[in-house]
Parts: structure tokens; sequence; C-alpha cells
């Protein structure tokens, strides 16, 4: 999903998520950062995501869109599942639950809430550097996420990768990963000489209403 779409949700949806205030929407958030984090018990941590899941039924949005951008987190917990040695089935369990309960709460979010309110009240119990930080970073996250998909449609309409074609397949993964970082850097670095010509000062400013 584009941040354009993102955004068109967050601002002009009118569900009743929408109409709770931002701080709460955050507070909740935390609870559910922190419950996810430290609770150990497979039952709770699933009880946790089916009322996420049940939240994300009845509210409005996009379900099919909200459930994969919720999803998207798994990609890293698979890789971390596969580097642990002697895994269990409740271990995996415990750390996909853990990742899904938070990935759908901050899916939620950001299609119920404007990026610019859920930053304005960061601000109010954040250090400017903080909210800086996470500002960047959310909207890097989806200028980074457009490169990655000009590039795996770069490599579909080149053949793509195939399991019958072993060699050329890892050369071209091999490509595509060292490329996707470069790239990656060589963005972040152009958006922030944007913002420096722009007047940007290491800090965000929030208008209030």
């Amino acid at each position: 999903m584009k941040i354009a779409d993102l955004d068109y949700y967050a601002t002009f949806g009118n569900t009743f998520l929408h109409k709770v205030p931002v701080k709460l929407k955050l507070f909740d958030i935390a609870i559910i950062l922190i419950s996810a984090l430290f609770i150990k018990n497979i039952y709770t941590l699933g009880v946790i995501y089916a009322f996420l899941l049940l939240i994300l039924m009845f509210s409005g949005i996009p379900r099919l869109k909200t459930f994969k951008i919720s999803l998207y987190p798994l990609i890293f917990a698979s890789l971390f599942l596969f580097s642990v040695n002697n895994l269990t089935l409740p271990t995996a369990l415990n750390l996909i639950f853990k990742v899904l309960c938070i990935s759908t709460s901050f899916a939620i979010l950001i299609l119920t809430t404007s990026y610019i309110q859920i930053f304005k009240a960061m601000s109010g119990f954040l250090p400017d550097i903080m909210v800086n930080i996470l500002f960047n970073t959310y909207r890097s996250l989806f200028i980074i996420n457009n490169t990655l998909d000009n590039l795996l449609t770069t490599v579909r309409l080149r053949g793509g990768v195939s399991i019958f074609r072993p060699v050329y397949s890892l050369k071209t993964i091999g490509n595509l990963v060292g490329f996707f970082v470069i790239k990656s850097i060589e963005t972040s670095e152009k958006m922030y000489e944007g913002l420096k010509l722009r007047g940007y000062s290491d800090k965000v400013f929030c208008s209030r209403d």
C-alpha cells in the first residue's frame, strides 16, 4: 500500500476509531506493546490478537489491506526463527503472536489516525529528537518501499527468479539486495538534502489547532 492511500484512509475516514482521541489510541498501543513484549503465555497472546482482529473486522477500514500490512513483519520474524537452534513450536508461536499483536495494532493506528496528529501527540511527551527520528523513519519506509517495488518489477521483466535456474536466481537475488541497499542509502541522502533546502532544521514543528 502506498503512503498516499494510508493518508487518505487516515484523514478522510469516518469510522468510530477515527473519532477516538489520538492520545488515547497511543496509550492503548503502549499497553498492547508492553503486554506483547512481556507476556509469555501463548493463549493470552492469542486472545489479544483475536481481539485486535475483531476490532479490525468491525472497524470500517479496509480489512484485507490492513491485514496484509500487519503480515509484513512476519518476513523478518521468519528469518529470525530460522536462525534459532532447537526451535520448538511453542517458542515459534509465541514470537509470531507477539509480532502480529504489535503489527496489527500499529496497522489499525496508522489507518485511522493522520500521521501529523500522531507525531503532534507524541511531541507532547517525547523529546524532539525522538519525534524527529520516528517521523523521518516513517516517511523513508514508504519511499524505500516504492524503490523495492520498482526493483522487483525490473526483475520480473527480465525473467524473474526460477527454481530451475538456481545459479542465475542466486546471482539475481544478490544483485537485487546489493542494489537495493545502495539505492536506499542514496534515497535517504537525497531526502535529507531536499529537507535541508526547504528549511529543515533538525526539528519537526506542528501547528496548534
